[in-house]
């Protein structure tokens, strides 16, 4: 028996949702069946949209060779690898002309001499307070100094360090200025004496704000390493045959090369060199050394000082030094 398709056509809502569920099943198994022609000749049922469901599929026809047909857009196959396929090249970095040294691996010692108050970038009317630590010192002297920012001498004066003859310990001094400016940039220093000759042994400084008139602003600064810190040679050490080596570690604030000398005991130059410190950039640790040739009428104590330059403020900014006994 020929099925009936006109079942397979019916529109939601006529009558098929008063078929049971069977009936149903066996209809969509009726629509299934390709339906002969009117030869006699089965033909496969026309695609297009299928009536027979609520929201019916659209589905695209092909034409005779099988491909979609036109109007329709299809993402192009990329072909496959092979021997033609142009290849990707990547080139490779260029390696940098120059190297940077690398960040050494020392130990530094605590530093010989401290402004601790006022602290780095503090402003201060006068008078101010000064408090540190240093020391030993020659008759535990410490003097104070405050240059302005052409360089001239703003205030200086002496102080004592507050221990027992020959060992370190705390000072406090209050130093006052004058300034025909609202505002002026300085340099706060201060230094200690060899306890042999008097010569400056250690100098240590700080930049500030003069203010003429207006509130203090204190920033605090904390105890820490020396920041020019000089490993060769010790303090006493021996030094003959006319050459002295000389290696150290710390850091700078500018590109300006750090200056090595060997003073006699009057503290005259008997030798002097310029050089720069081995770090990848101002503010960071890096090495130094050189090698210093002396010539001495006799033996005598002598002293190996290292100190930075201002790039700002003329004068210096750190200043360290070593005792050591010149052999003839």
């Amino acid at each position: 028996m020929r099925p009936d398709y006109r079942l397979c056509s019916a529109r939601p809502g006529s009558f098929l949702h008063a078929v049971p569920l069977a009936a149903l099943v066996a209809l969509a198994a009726a629509c299934s069946w390709p339906a002969a022609g009117r030869d006699g000749a089965d033909s496969e049922p026309e695609l297009g949209v299928t009536e027979g469901l609520p929201g019916g599929t659209s589905v695209a026809p092909e034409n005779a060779a099988g491909s979609p047909a036109a109007g329709i857009e299809q993402t192009p196959t990329p072909a496959p690898y092979n021997l033609s396929t142009p290849a990707v090249l990547i080139e490779r970095p260029e390696p940098p002309t120059e190297i940077p040294p690398p960040t050494p691996v020392v130990v530094l010692p605590l530093a010989t001499i401290r402004i601790l108050r006022p602290g780095p970038g503090s402003q201060v009317t006068s008078p101010f307070q000064v408090y540190g630590r240093g020391g030993p010192s020659y008759n535990e002297r410490v003097g104070i100094r405050l240059v302005g920012e052409d360089g001239r001498l703003i205030s200086e004066r002496l102080t004592y360090l507050l221990v027992f003859p020959g060992r370190a310990g705390n000072f406090v001094a209050q130093l006052e200025f004058q300034t025909p400016r609202l505002a002026e940039a300085a340099r706060l220093e201060v230094y200690t004496e060899d306890l042999r000759y008097g010569r400056m042994a250690q100098l240590a400084s700080m930049d500030l704000v003069l203010l003429s008139r207006g509130s203090q602003l204190l920033h605090p600064q904390i105890e820490g390493p020396e920041k020019l810190a000089i490993f060769e040679p010790r303090d006493g050490a021996l030094a003959q045959g006319g050459l002295i080596a000389v290696r150290g570690a710390g850091w700078v604030d500018s590109d300006l090369p750090l200056t090595i000398e060997l003073l006699d005991r009057a503290g005259q130059p008997l030798a002097s060199r310029r050089v720069p410190l081995a770090a990848q950039e101002a503010g960071q640790l890096g090495t130094f050394e050189s090698e210093l040739q002396y010539q001495i009428p006799f033996s005598q104590y002598g002293r190996v000082v290292v100190y930075e330059t201002s790039a700002g403020i003329p004068g210096m900014r750190h200043y360290s030094s070593v005792e050591v006994w010149l052999q003839r």
